[in-house]
């Protein structure tokens, strides 16, 4: 299997969220799960990434992890500006990328669906 294999749905459209889910934190007990998504997001998603913050335009360039408490943050450039944000305040553009997928599995591991 290659490493990029590794989660069989994220490709699938239909795919089930909850399947997603466990695909991801399958080795993952409590906050552990942060790490995992942290991983998925390294793994899967060739940056950067369109999405809007704010009804803005912005670039995606990285994922990070720091802590429990600020969650998931990403790295976003506009024009020469770049900035570092949650990923829940992103709304990811193109829905069928692996980014919206992986965010959307994300939202509801953490209990923030849209």
């Amino acid at each position: 299997m290659r490493l990029d294999d590794w989660l069989e749905d994220l490709d699938d459209p239909d795919a089930d969220v909850d399947e997603l889910v466990a695909q991801i934190t399958v080795d993952a007990y409590g906050d552990e799960g942060y790490w995992s998504f942290r991983q998925a997001f390294e793994d899967h998603i060739d940056f950067p990434v369109g999405a809007a913050l704010v009804g803005v335009e912005v670039a995606v360039t990285a994922i990070s992890f720091d802590d429990e408490r600020r969650g998931h943050t990403a790295t976003v450039q506009r024009e020469d500006h770049t900035s570092t944000v949650s990923l829940l305040d992103l709304d990811l553009v193109d829905h069928q990328h692996r980014l919206a997928r992986l965010s959307h599995a994300y939202r509801h591991w953490h209990g923030h669906e849209q």
